[in-house]
């Protein structure tokens, strides 16, 4: 398959203009597939709710690990160093951030709660708008600040789509956010995140983008959408694992519209016995952090993102632009053939994505026919099918998971 750069843009609407052109013949991806062996053992077509841990992570993760376990010498110190040290800035790349505007956060939702906390929207008496195909753990979260006083407005699809227009009914001048999921968890529906930049910014308001099921799927470009905020887990289509995660605020906001509600740190005593002779002025000398890690709570699991080093390392090397483009025409077939087989897409047909979801008549059933035919993908709520083909997916995979179907 090759795919040309007019395609390419046409199809994504993600910001991606900013990244490498893409090639016109596609990288070799099968060499991929043995580094997921989970890929190998089954029809695994369900990155959108956890990718395989891949063997290049986990060995990552080991030789993080190797460094606690027997000590800093023959260069484990060094990698361990490199790892804490590089990962800011490649999570920043793949965005096309800059690396003062990332912070480490365990999960998607403590990246969002310290920017919807920060803006202290609740206690300036504004307003939040979000819709039904953000996150529902987010929902959850809103509703719960709603029952504490905050006003939140929720704007509810209309088949499976967020119609701008309802958006733009719900913001006013007191709207302090708009939050949404860039790619929805839900049904692959892809935000119009420039249309809802520009809605927010003449309200004088800011976007938040969950992007967990966005980065590593497919191109990502922060600023090219006009997104102010954003956060993501590491452990689905990022190939990291659990307890980890990004944050993204923009530079301009830091401690300005976000305000510090935890001050990361050490102090110094700067008085005897601490000290022998003080330096400078007061007993306990404080220095902020003037960059994206003033939202980070405390430590993180520096041994997930040593992991997440060496996926990074590969997923840039290789091009987000191509692993979308890998697993485009898997999705395509998808959207093409479930509906012959009796299901139901609930996914756009011109949803630029990796995921597809479709409603089966008797879900139950489904599973079963999944499960016999070892076939991984998401059976979830009364009757939806999720499936994600991932870059160690291929055609053989699809055919497979359609012939159980059948």
């Amino acid at each position: 398959m090759t795919i040309n750069r007019r395609e390419l843009l046409t199809s994504t609407s993600l910001g991606v203009s900013t990244f490498a052109a893409a090639a016109s013949k596609l990288p070799d991806f099968s060499h991929y597939r043995s580094e997921f062996p989970r890929a190998t053992q089954q029809v695994y077509l369900d990155a959108a709710a956890n990718m395989p841990l891949p063997k290049f992570v986990a060995e990552g993760m080991r030789r993080y690990m190797d460094f606690h376990m027997y000590g800093p010498g023959e260069g484990r110190g060094e990698y361990a160093a490199m790892t804490t040290r590089e990962i800011k800035p490649l999570f920043a790349k793949l965005i096309n951030a800059k690396p003062s505007e990332i912070g480490l956060v365990v999960c998607t939702k403590a990246g969002e709660a310290a920017v919807v906390n920060g803006l202290r929207i609740q206690e300036s008496g504004g307003n939040l708008v979000t819709n039904d195909l953000h996150y529902a753990g987010s929902v959850h979260d809103y509703m719960g600040r709603r029952k504490a006083g905050m006003d939140v407005r929720i704007v509810k699809h209309r088949d499976w789509r967020i119609d701008l227009r309802d958006m733009e009914k719900l913001v006013d001048k007191k709207t302090k956010l708009i939050s949404i999921t860039l790619v929805s968890n839900v049904n692959g529906w892809v935000e119009d995140a420039k249309a809802l930049s520009a809605l927010a910014h003449a309200h004088g308001a800011y976007l938040y983008a969950d992007i967990i099921q966005a980065a590593g799927s497919v191109p990502v470009d922060v600023k090219a959408l006009g997104i102010d905020f954003a956060a993501c887990s590491n452990y689905k289509w990022l190939h990291g694992a659990r307890g980890s995660g990004f944050l993204y605020v923009r530079e301009d906001l830091q401690g300005t519209a976000v305000k510090d509600l935890s001050f990361p740190g050490y102090v110094r005593f700067n008085y005897s016995p601490w000290v022998a002779q003080p330096e400078g002025a007061g007993d306990f000398p404080y220095v902020p952090s003037k960059d994206a890690g003033r939202y980070e709570a405390g430590n993180v699991s520096y041994v997930a993102y040593a992991g997440q080093y060496e996926a990074l390392k590969r997923m840039l090397a290789v091009g987000v632009d191509n692993i979308y483009a890998h697993s485009k025409p898997m999705c395509d077939r998808l959207k093409k053939e479930l509906p012959a087989l009796g299901y139901k897409l609930i996914t756009p047909l011109d949803a630029a994505s990796s995921i597809v979801v479709a409603q089966a008549r008797d879900l139950k059933t489904t599973e079963q026919k999944l499960r016999k035919a070892n076939v991984q993908v998401t059976c979830t709520g009364a009757n939806r099918v999720r499936v994600s083909p991932a870059l160690y997916n291929n055609m053989e995979d699809i055919d497979r998971f359609l012939a159980a179907l059948a």
